[in-house]
């Protein structure tokens, strides 16, 4: 503890919090898009109905005989990802990490890194804890490679942002302390760690990270009758994390969400989903239609909730010092929550949603410079 408390203070000094400071606002990567591996295969099952297709990346197909076939792997998928993301002003995205487990999993972070014009949109890694708990501190010079990265997202002054999601439990607070000494000898400041879970700030605190936030509002969870919109934003964002971290007093990085809808993993579940019982739909194909209703985010409702993200962000400094917002997501498609274009009835890119962020991003500078001490 002394010794990370050393760290902090010394690699890490007072950075003055203004309040009128543009948010770094980033938003998650799940990237089972890319390739033909087994994954991508789930991803075409679960979106195959046709009330499902407006859900689709934009980069997806609908085959002659109604199948959908979903392959994003190309470096000019990925830069046209990349200037989608710029116009819409986001800073960041934080791909959730693999490891060396699942090289599918890791296509468009690599395609990211091969971009030669990544147009200012930074990266950061969302970490799993069972996998870090897994792979042990041989993990951490990997981690610090990444860090090293010039577009590699930092915080406060230069710390290098990591989120991990769901607590480690065989690594505890020293081995975190040894990833801090290992980003800090290679002449970095100390890593700005952040928790993404449930009870996140008794573990926090346990694990001496410096934030809370989540990966995603779930509202009822997986169900066949999920909460709307409206209700996901309001009560289970709103009420539920940020009014209760002001109220606590929790140190955090403010979460958004562009929604929560698994009734495609419910009816068609993946493999992963394995506490998930099939509830299929007998409605023929050609009767379908698509499953908008108002568990589906509008372009404008999204605008609202991230205007008012935003807002309580500027108004709560010294809860989020680091003055960043993470978003679900980018490409959460089957699970509902996505910026991402998608594929419109004409088969071009609907881009709505990426025009009603831009709105409110845009006019903000990407990565704004830190405050001076």
């Amino acid at each position: 503890m002394i010794y990370r408390l050393l760290l902090i203070s010394v690699f890490a000094l007072p950075i003055t919090i203004r309040s009128a400071d543009p948010p770094i606002v980033g938003a998650i990567r799940w990237d089972g898009w890319y390739g033909d591996g087994g994954v991508v295969t789930a991803m075409e099952f679960s979106l195959g109905q046709p009330k499902y297709h407006f859900r689709l990346p934009w980069f997806a197909q609908v085959m002659d005989d109604g199948k959908v076939s979903i392959n994003g792997d190309s470096q000019a998928v990925m830069e046209q990802e990349i200037a989608y993301a710029a116009q819409a002003g986001l800073s960041y995205w934080a791909f959730l990490d693999y490891l060396d487990e699942a090289p599918g999993m890791s296509i468009g972070l690599n395609r990211y890194l091969a971009a030669t014009d990544r147009k200012g949109v930074r990266y950061c890694l969302v970490e799993e804890g069972a996998r870090l708990d897994k792979a042990g501190t041989k993990a951490w010079s990997r981690l610090v490679e990444h860090f090293r990265h010039p577009d590699y997202q930092t915080v406060l002054d230069g710390r290098p942002l990591l989120f991990l999601f769901g607590k480690t439990t065989t690594l505890g607070e020293a081995e975190w302390d040894e990833l801090r000494r290992q980003t800090v000898d290679a002449g970095l400041k100390s890593p700005y760690l952040v928790l993404l879970g449930w009870e996140a700030d008794k573990d926090r605190e346990s694990l001496g990270f410096d934030a809370i936030s989540e990966y995603a509002c779930s509202g009822k969870g997986y169900t066949t009758d999920p909460e709307t919109y409206a209700r996901l934003t309001s009560y289970h964002v709103r009420e539920k994390l940020w009014d209760q971290w002001k109220h606590e007093r929790t140190p955090c990085i403010t979460f958004a969400t562009a929604g929560w809808d698994t009734r495609p993993r419910q009816e068609r579940p993946p493999s992963w989903c394995s506490w998930v019982k099939a509830t299929p739909d007998s409605t023929p194909p050609a009767l379908q239609k698509p499953l908008i209703d108002g568990t589906t985010a509008t372009p404008d409702e999204i605008q609202t909730h991230l205007r008012e993200a935003i807002e309580w962000t500027r108004a709560n400094r010294d809860l989020n010092p680091s003055n960043v917002i993470l978003m679900y997501a980018w490409n959460e498609h089957d699970e509902g929550g996505w910026l991402q274009p998608t594929l419109g009835k004409d088969g071009r890119p609907d881009e709505a949603r990426i025009r009603a962020v831009e709105k409110i991003l845009a006019p903000l500078p990407l990565n704004p410079a830190p405050a001076k001490p």
